[in-house]
């Protein structure tokens, strides 16, 4: 790293507009220099090469040396330096007001029983803030500010995830994020509040995204919410619930900047562990009246069968046992969010494997019994807790991993193997 490529001092920003042209101008010689050592360039060199490139607007190049550095990324173009903060301290830097509106909460759930965990934590606490001339990439769930500074703490996910068709290169040293920036840009002369959506993942939008819902609350009156355009259905349906048309909503299309007058920005702080008046708020959209009374003996299995990971690896025998019990299977997949109310309003109990599947707990009546199918309880953050905010009976069902595992994407996408025996005196014993 050369010394212009050195971080500010503390408490200080380097000024982008300065360090923009000085790295274009040591383009030429980054080029040469990467072409030079070829397969052999640290990756020191490849970083500083595609800073250059971004900053000297050589798109084909930079986008050349990121595919060297990730070789699967979308070629995406135009790619641009940005610095990154948080919303607070953009807010503090600017004089705009950032308000906690929601203090953080510590939380303290038992375990009742043999089968539980105990849960210890503090949430983080939820802000507000309203930025004028804010963008929104769709796709991309991070409110930019005005002189592009990306907020990275506003996204449900941080920068360094990839999403959809988006990635990024964090350039730590000077704090500093290469993005993919469309160049089309669509100014919207009115104030909005920032909903954005998850890429394809129902359980995200109910538990990331549906909670910025309140900043409409913290706003006092109705804006229209901003979020893409390609949006599936099942979201619409789902902001139905909370009394959201298409007319209250500002549908924002794949590909372009979209620029704000002013750009009302609720961020809950993460939902893993859930923050208990997240969870409230959310079940009272999806059951504004209550769930109806529990359906003695009614069970029903939540699979993962479009998701295809942490699947039962023998599924035969699994299968005939979940009919002898009597359990109506379902994939939420496949079901709308009304059938998701109707099927579990009234279940005794609900099981599935580990995962996203399980938020059909949100439409399950009080008491109701949440069996989690895990084969490391350790590893859930969010299902046990969450059940007990909804005054749902939780427990796991601790299983075998399998030898193999199909689709697998993270370490937790482990097959497993149920023990139908041992679960039929589980469930005997309820």
């Amino acid at each position: 790293m050369s010394v212009d490529d050195r971080p500010a001092p503390p408490g200080q920003r380097r000024d982008i507009t300065v360090l923009r042209r000085k790295l274009a101008a040591k383009h030429p010689k980054a080029q040469a220099m990467l072409a030079e050592m070829g397969e052999t360039a640290p990756p020191e060199l490849r970083q500083h090469a595609l800073l250059c490139a971004v900053c000297a607007d050589d798109q084909e190049a930079a986008m050349a040396i990121a595919r060297q550095m990730l070789p699967n990324v979308p070629a995406l173009q135009p790619l641009r330096l940005a610095y990154q903060a948080t919303l607070a301290d953009y807010c503090r830097e600017r004089g705009l007001p950032c308000a906690t509106v929601v203090a953080p909460i510590h939380v303290e759930i038992g375990a009742p029983s043999p089968y539980t965990l105990p849960f210890r934590y503090t949430t983080e606490a939820s802000l507000f803030a309203s930025v004028p001339n804010a963008q929104f990439l769709p796709g991309w769930d991070f409110v930019i500010g005005e002189d592009d500074t990306v907020l990275h703490d506003t996204g449900y996910l941080t920068p360094d995830v990839a999403t959809h068709d988006f990635m990024t290169f964090h350039v730590g040293a000077l704090d500093c994020l290469i993005h993919h920036a469309p160049a089309e840009e669509v100014y919207v002369d009115e104030e909005v509040l920032f909903l954005s959506a998850p890429w394809n993942s129902v359980g995200h939008w109910i538990i990331d995204f549906l909670p910025r819902l309140k900043g409409l609350a913290s706003l006092g009156r109705q804006v229209r919410l901003a979020m893409p355009a390609d949006a599936p259905a099942r979201y619409h349906e789902l902001l139905r619930m909370f009394g959201i048309g298409p007319g209250q909503i500002v549908a924002c299309a794949p590909g372009t900047r979209h620029r704000f007058r002013l750009c009302h920005v609720y961020r809950p702080g993460r939902a893993e562990p859930p923050n208990p008046m997240h969870v409230d708020f959310v079940r009272s959209g999806l059951r504004p009246d209550g769930a109806p009374a529990m359906q003695k003996g009614k069970r029903v299995f939540l699979a993962r069968s479009s998701v295809g990971t942490r699947m039962i690896a023998n599924a035969a025998a699994f299968a005939d046992f979940l009919a002898r019990e009597g359990f109506v299977t379902a994939d939420p997949a496949d079901l709308s969010a009304e059938d998701q109310r109707t099927l579990l309003g009234d279940a005794a109990i609900i099981m599935g494997p580990f995962g996203s599947n399980l938020f059909g707990m949100y439409f399950a009546p009080a008491g109701c019994h949440v069996i989690t199918l895990i084969n490391n309880p350790g590893i859930d953050p969010i299902i046990a807790p969450t059940a007990a905010v909804l005054s749902l009976q939780h427990q796991y069902f601790v299983c075998a991993s399998a030898p193999e595992s199909g689709r697998k994407r993270y370490k937790k996408d482990t097959d497993i193997i149920v023990d139908c025996a041992a679960l039929k005196e589980r469930l005997d014993a309820l």
